[in-house]
């Protein structure tokens, strides 16, 4: 048997985010598959930059967190098990809609993924960046437990 090289993708931050959240459905399955090493997450400093203030809004730390400071675990946590924290080299202006939407492409260029998972309309539209699949949640999982 051949020995495969381990998915590597890129999330997005409302998917990240939403993960959090749920108990069920495709965004837990893909929390879920991460912590337990299905696949290797990469991530930017900008990426991280954009979950912690996402975390630090008023409606998710209200419902999400128990104590102050647990967002600074979630980004703890990130780092310790992303594969690949990119030091943002890489810049695309490939999306001229949503122009933030860019760095998850050029985290996913610099650390040579094989999927960006995303909720994103502005990103699933593109299909594919560089032979980068980009998939929603449900195919990515679905891929990952072979559905």
């Amino acid at each position: 048997m051949k020995n495969k090289k381990q998915v590597r993708e890129v999330i997005d931050t409302n998917l990240f985010v939403s993960g959090l959240f749920s108990e069920q459905g495709y965004t837990y399955e893909l929390q879920q598959l991460w912590v337990k090493g299905a696949f290797e997450l990469a991530v930017s400093e900008k990426i991280l930059k954009e979950i912690k203030a996402t975390l630090l809004k008023p409606y998710i730390q209200e419902k999400l967190f128990n104590y102050q400071g647990e967002e600074e675990e979630i980004i703890e946590l990130i780092r310790e098990k992303a594969f690949v924290i990119t030091k943002d080299l890489y810049e695309t202006d490939r999306i001229k809609s949503d122009r933030t939407d860019n760095k998850f492409l050029a985290c996913a260029l610099e650390a040579d993924v094989d999927f960006i998972v995303s909720g994103d309309n502005h990103l699933l539209k593109l299909k594919h960046c560089h032979g980068i699949q980009i998939v929603n949640a449900r195919i990515f999982v679905g891929k990952l437990l072979n559905k």
